[in-house]
């Protein structure tokens, strides 16, 4: 919803002021009244004033007068939309944004003087539906034909060089694209006005513009620029200036291409201005070729209109006043006689009373029943029968739902209920005496509101629950507190209930945490075994990073006795003590990522080493490799003991490493075991891999047609 004028509307806010004038001119008025009058007498003079009805009426005239206000800030809700014929002609302006158009020979450069001429030519339409087109290397349709002006010009300033994707200057193609949007009707109200500078570097606009002539369209082209031209400004890499060139290195200079544009316009009916001042350029353009077309008929949707609602306001403001008088706050006395006052010999005839005397009868005669009603259920609450006496007080509410004694029976009630230990209904009855408007009730249902969530508390088996009602009940002492600080019960209540939450803290901040079972030390067998599994892993490591570099620098040198020493066994770790866990490897920590352990076969090929670039290693023996197992560590082969000659020769770092034919065959030659794979075997068949991936040719993105010219 929207409003029309809600200046209106600030006038409601004189409305609260008014009120509490009227109601205190109305409170000085019966002061005023006692003053003059004897208090036996206000009955007399004044009773006949039903002050229920005088309220009423007077917010009835507040609400008229609201309703007043609103009508006058004319409430809108809802919009309707209106189709109708409309008389004028059908432009697209083609907006050359190639960056040629940034050429700085016209201030403060082309582009810019092409937004600020369209929005001139804008300013002098009336009625005629606008649109807009971008052209660089491609044609774009930015706006559709439309009356809403502004929204035309939005989309002009938002125009610049990067809103095409492809370069260069296509006129032909926006010309195209403008005949398809007009449509194949030839009606005689269609034009295209062309802002470009007319360097066509690709295309055919005269052939396009004759197919457009054809199809009903004028064509009108605005050159912008000078026929001497200037270099095309860019923004260079770290960010200064530098200068469009051609793909032979050479700084382009964008000149003016009058004669083309000159020939583009006359081939449909058209004619050439050469843009120089805007104003001036865009009526001439109007008068001379616009303003001379034929209009037709074109289908306009107009601008949502909103309806207006202040009929709704004001007829209720009506209604309101006419019910506000139709109210007589004066009440009429039943009299047996004709006197205005009734004397008191008639007030005492069976039939001659007032109504008001019934109504303060049955009235003192309900209070007095309220009242019989709760003290008998005092007496049973005294007699210490606390369930009957809560049914009593709860039933005593159901029959007098609006007594002005509630509260006091709902405290009742809860203290029934507190005597039940029913803490549940006790909180609902003390909570509604809460409402009560009575000070010290309230302080009272706070103070047994305490009493009440502590007793809940203690019988939770929760800590939590326990902890949550008892800090309710703090925040009840505390509410008891502030509106009676000499209140001792409900301060000792408060330090001993402060008391119990600070031990139950402490005791919840005690409680030991559950010790973690020690897992069993290993053996020191096992111990072995795993420090085997780590040696063996950290001596693939280096052979992998020694194969890397061998590989690099071309070198494949062995040790100097031509035999590989047996890496060191680390220590196993100790044991952990009991009540802690026990620490991870060292191993695991640092692997950079979780990747499945190969078998052990295939460990000790994953990569060779420096001395299986040659003719492959003699496969380890059995006691070898089942040695870590039984906890020694292998040593080096004694020197009295003949060593066993190594196949293939020890090349230097400038000899011929052996071809992959070689390996191959040293491969297949190695003995085989049932399901494995021999460590060369291994290497050799990654190799083959990488190898078919180095292969793999990439697909590169070509560009459907080159662009040579871009700007």
């Amino acid at each position: 919803m929207t409003f029309g004028d809600p200046i209106w509307l600030w006038a409601l806010l004189l409305l609260p002021v008014l009120a509490f004038f009227l109601a205190r001119a109305e409170q000085r008025g019966a002061e005023k009244l006692q003053l003059f009058v004897a208090a036996r007498l206000l009955p007399q003079l004044a009773g006949t004033v039903n002050r229920a009805r005088r309220i009423f009426r007077f917010v009835l005239l507040l609400l008229v007068l609201a309703l007043v206000l609103v009508s006058l800030a004319r409430p809108r809700w809802g919009y309707a939309y209106d189709e109708v014929k409309r008389k004028g002609l059908d432009l697209l302006l083609a907006v050359d944004v190639s960056r040629s158009m940034l050429s700085n020979d016209v201030q403060p450069n082309r582009l810019e003087r092409v937004k600020l001429a369209t929005q001139d030519l804008i300013n002098e339409l009336q009625g005629d539906r606008v649109g807009l087109i971008a052209f660089a290397g491609r044609a774009f349709l930015q706006a559709p034909l439309t009356i809403d002006y502004s929204a035309a010009v939005d989309s002009i300033n938002e125009l610049d060089t990067k809103i095409i994707p492809e370069g260069g200057t296509n006129i032909s193609e926006a010309i195209a694209l403008a005949t398809r949007t007009f449509g194949k009707a030839a009606t005689g109200n269609r034009a295209l006005i062309i802002f470009t500078d007319g360097e066509e570097l690709s295309g055919d606009a005269v052939k396009t513009a004759k197919a457009a002539s054809e199809a009903g369209v004028r064509i009108f082209a605005i050159g912008v620029g000078t026929p001497g031209g200037s270099l095309i400004p860019i923004q260079s890499e770290n960010g200064g200036t530098a200068f469009v060139k051609d793909a032979k290195g050479e700084v382009v200079k964008s000149k003016l291409d009058e004669t083309r544009l000159r020939e583009l316009a006359q081939t449909a009916e058209g004619f050439y201005l050469h843009l120089e001042n805007g104003p001036r350029t865009m009526k001439q353009l109007f008068s001379d070729g616009l303003g001379k077309m034929k209009v037709a008929d074109i289908n306009a949707r107009l601008s949502r209109k909103p309806i207006e609602r202040y009929e709704w306001p004001l007829a209720a403001a009506i209604f309101l006043f006419a019910l506000a008088l139709l109210i007589n706050d004066r009440q009429r006395a039943r009299t047996g006689g004709t006197g205005a006052v009734p004397s008191p010999k008639q007030n005492q005839g069976r039939h001659g009373g007032r109504p008001s005397s019934a109504i303060a009868a049955a009235i003192l005669l309900l209070i007095v029943r309220q009242s019989g009603a709760a003290s008998a259920g005092l007496e049973l609450y005294e007699q210490q029968k606390f369930p009957e006496a809560y049914e009593h007080f709860q039933k005593t509410l159901e029959e007098n739902p609006g007594t002005r004694q509630s509260d006091r029976i709902q405290f009742d009630a809860g203290a029934a209920a507190y005597k039940m230990k029913d803490y549940n209904k006790a909180l609902q009855s003390f909570s509604q005496a809460l409402l009560s408007k009575n000070p010290h009730l309230q302080s009272e249902s706070h103070y047994n509101l305490g009493n009440t969530l502590y007793q809940r508390g203690e019988a939770e088996k929760s800590d939590e629950k326990k902890l949550t009602n008892w800090e309710g009940a703090l925040q009840h002492y505390e509410e008891t507190l502030k509106a009676e600080p000499q209140n001792k019960n409900a301060k000792d209540n408060y330090e001993y209930v402060k008391k119990k939450i600070e031990e139950l803290k402490k005791k919840q901040d005690e409680k030991p945490s559950p010790t973690p079972t020690p897992s069993p030390s290993p053996s020191p067998q096992e111990d072995q075994k795993d420090d085997q599994k780590k040696d063996d892993k950290d001596q693939q490591q280096k052979d992998q990073q020694q194969q890397q570099n061998d590989d690099g620098s071309g070198q494949g040198q062995k040790s100097e006795d031509g035999q590989q020493s047996p890496s060191p066994t680390p220590s196993p770790s100790p044991s952990p003590s009991p009540g802690e866990s026990p620490s991870p490897s060292p191993g695991d920590d640092q692997s950079p990522s979780p990747t499945p352990s190969p078998s052990e076969g295939e460990q000790s090929g994953a990569s060779p080493t420096p001395s299986e670039e040659g003719t492959p290693s003699p496969t380890p023996g059995e006691g070898e490799q089942n040695g870590g197992e039984n906890g020694e560590q292998p040593t080096p082969t004694p020197a009295g003991t003949p060593e066993k000659p190594l196949t293939g020769d020890v090349k230097g770092a400038g000899e011929e490493k052996p071809s992959e034919q070689q390996q191959a065959e040293a491969a297949e030659a190695e003995p085989e075991k049932e399901g494995e794979m021999s460590p060369k075997q291994a290497a050799l068949l990654l190799q083959a891999m990488k190898d078919e991936e180095q292969k793999v040719q990439l697909d590169e993105h070509k560009p459907v047609r080159p662009v040579y010219n871009d700007w």
